[in-house]
């Protein structure tokens, strides 16, 4: 029974009090009158102690669900605090990583340098033993030649 329900049973009872004969009013009431009005006065009460008691339970229930709703925001506030933690942690040790790389890049290119020096200095030695050779296998065959011409023109 809502409030409204309430308060048309106490005008109810108001207007059956008001609504008596004129000889009564000035009466005193009776047992059973005044066992009647407390029936339906204790009546009251119980519906608006129901009611109390609902309301009651819809506060509470409110309250839990802000609970609730509280306690996953600080969860979800925690998350993002952790996740930003953890991300800041992944990129320090990417930016670690990173610098790691750049560093062996650059020892492998001054290796590769150095690599490419010892082989321009082996392939010009190697041209220069090489035309030496070239040069002796030239001289070699001129002078075999020479000695072959002069053979045969001196004989």
């Amino acid at each position: 029974m809502s409030q409204q329900a309430a308060l048309l049973d106490i005008n109810q009872i108001g207007n059956l009090m008001a609504d008596q004969p004129e000889k009564t009013k000035d009466s005193p009431a009776t047992v059973q009158d005044l066992r009647n009005m407390g029936i339906a006065i204790d009546a009251n009460f119980v519906v608006i102690r129901s009611e109390m008691a609902t309301g009651f339970a819809k506060v509470e229930s409110e309250f839990k669900s802000v609970r609730s709703e509280a306690k996953t925001e600080t969860e979800t506030a925690l998350l993002r605090s952790e996740a930003k933690t953890e991300s800041a942690l992944l990129r320090s040790e990417m930016a670690t990583g990173f610098t790691k790389i750049d560093a062996r890049f650059t020892t492998i290119d001054a290796e590769f340098k150095t690599v490419r020096s010892e082989m321009k200095t082996g392939f010009s030695d190697a041209k220069e033993s090489l035309t030496r050779w070239s040069m002796g296998i030239f001289f070699s065959v001129v002078a075999l030649v020479i000695a072959v011409v002069g053979s045969i023109l001196f004989r």
